[in-house]
């Protein structure tokens, strides 16, 4: 992204785990895509600790040496270590933490602090986990018939674009629900030329960016998702904004890229994603 105005600056939780710094490096690179700043945010718990502001100066080091075009601004915060973050939320376009390690809380699991982020923020949540962190390889987002998938859908569109790589859209359904003897054949044809109508507009809206798409049979959405692309750079999904669902909390556990959760009420950032 380029342009004479920079966007608000992408927030990264920052402690002095190793996730900490993928999550730094990873972010770093994010922000250097959307032409933003990026923000080094620590969470010292009920008063400062010594270690915040070295923690944060290592975070910018980092930082500098993946993307040293991207400015960075530090801030430490006192107060519970999700509390504060969750409220950071409402003034970001993104969210940036890492899956494991210990927050200035000591003691606290960054692991549990992500799961509850990621579940309750405002804003999308990328939580940086696994192999794949360099932010190559394609984007895969699921989507559902329901239209709640639609912000996560318009935040995968807008990441592939600005990355310049495919988009994988993957519908997972299953036959539980299904009458017996049905033609399972015919239903799926059925769900693939839904998916189809229904990204019609959005290939419209983003002809740039190379589309794929996935219908599978399979009733675990995370299990889906993972195995479409192995080697994803990123999986997208929505999120209530009311805790992690199962599909959340399983890829958060089991994927090997970084995944992001979109809020269901998620304007986005880039303009395009009202249909």
């Amino acid at each position: 992204m380029t342009g004479s105005r920079r966007l608000a600056a992408v927030v990264v939780g920052v402690d002095a785990s190793q996730a900490s710094r993928a999550a730094v490096r990873w972010a770093a690179g994010e922000a250097a895509r959307r032409d933003s700043a990026l923000k080094l945010l620590h969470i010292d718990g009920a008063a400062r600790e010594p270690e915040s502001e070295q923690d944060n100066l290592a975070a910018a080091g980092i930082a500098w040496e993946a993307e040293p075009g991207v400015p960075t601004e530090q801030e430490v915060k006192s107060g519970g270590i999700a509390e504060q973050l969750v409220e950071a939320s409402k003034a970001a376009p993104l969210m940036v933490l890492g899956t494991h390690g210990f927050g200035a809380l000591r003691g606290a699991p960054i692991g549990s602090v992500a799961a509850e982020v990621a579940g309750r923020a405002e804003c999308p949540v990328v939580v940086v986990r696994g192999l794949t962190s360099s932010g190559r390889g394609e984007i895969v987002v699921g989507v559902d018939p329901s239209g709640d998938s639609e912000r996560a859908l318009i935040f995968a569109l807008d990441t592939a674009s600005a990355r310049n790589t495919e988009l994988v859209v993957v519908h997972a359904w299953h036959d539980s629900v299904l009458e017996a003897g049905a033609d399972l054949a015919s239903v799926e044809a059925s769900e693939e030329r839904a998916l189809e109508d229904r990204m019609t507009i959005w290939r419209d809206k983003y002809p740039g960016v190379g589309v794929r798409l996935e219908v599978v049979r399979d009733r675990n959405v995370a299990r889906a998702l993972i195995r479409v692309i192995p080697n994803a750079g990123l999986i997208v999904i929505g999120s209530s904004g009311a805790g992690l669902g199962s599909t959340a909390q399983s890829l958060l556990s089991r994927a090997r890229c970084p995944v992001a959760l979109v809020p269901h009420r998620h304007e986005g950032e880039y303009g395009r994603g009202q249909a």
